[in-house]
């Protein structure tokens, strides 16, 4: 039969080995509980996309001090170009398509687009050592023909500037017949092509308004000649003066 004090080491020891237990138990279970949550975690977010930082989901903002480039689009969410400006002259987009244009060479500009991705405008300038021309326009809506014109032209006999409007269209074109050559189409153009209100200072420094009808013809001619002397004429549909101040 074992002593007494061996019964109560023995008792302390199991004592001890029960504590061990316990803890161990509490362990377990806690590691237990974490993975249960981390797989619950798991499945919640399954099929979900990460959200983005604030400053990822905004617009992306670049700065420079400066920036070469030889063409730049500027377009909506829509990807229709509402800006374009480049060192050679683009194009004219109308209708869905892209119109070859008549301009000096050497002409860099910028055009500005209706929502629709018409060219309802523009700035173009050229120029070398013989001469050069600057030009800001706005046109009319769904026919290719300017509204209102300034420009300015230099050459070796001077400089002079200008303003002009445009008699407004008579109806809208077909832009593909127009650049197939459609002969009818391509007349019809032009005879909307109609200068209605001219303000220039010519080379020799004289000055002018001229106001035509609707034919493109001058009826009101206010100016002031190269000499300083002013004078208003008053045309008929012919040409022919039929008032004039001063008298002669």
């Amino acid at each position: 039969m074992a002593a007494p004090d061996d019964l109560m080491q023995l008792a302390q020891r199991v004592s001890q080995l029960e504590r061990r237990n316990r803890r161990l138990n509490l362990v377990l279970f806690g590691m237990l509980l974490l993975a249960v949550f981390s797989g619950v975690a798991g499945l919640v977010g399954a099929g979900t996309t990460p959200s983005k930082p604030a400053h990822e989901s905004a617009g992306r903002v670049e700065k420079f001090d400066e920036i070469t480039v030889g063409r730049i689009n500027i377009a909506g969410p829509d990807h229709i170009n509402r800006l374009i400006l480049s060192y050679k002259m683009p194009q004219a987009p109308f209708q869905g398509e892209l119109v070859e244009r008549s301009v000096p060479p050497g002409m860099a500009g910028m055009i500005y687009c209706a929502p629709n991705g018409d060219e309802v405008g523009g700035i173009g300038v050229s120029g070398s050592e013989k001469g050069g021309t600057g030009l800001i326009t706005l046109d009319y809506r769904n026919t290719p023909l300017e509204a209102i014109g300034l420009g300015t032209q230099y050459g070796p006999k001077g400089q002079s500037a200008g303003f002009a409007i445009m008699e407004s269209p008579a109806g809208p074109v077909n832009i593909r017949k127009i650049k197939s050559n459609d002969e009818t189409e391509v007349k019809r153009l032009q005879a909307m092509m109609i200068e209605r209100i001219s303000l220039g200072l010519e080379t020799n420094k004289s000055a002018s308004l001229v106001i035509r009808d609707r034919q493109g013809k001058d009826r009101i001619v206010i100016g002031v000649d190269e000499n300083n002397k002013p004078e208003v004429k008053i045309l008929d549909e012919n040409g022919k003066e039929t008032g004039r101040l001063p008298t002669k």
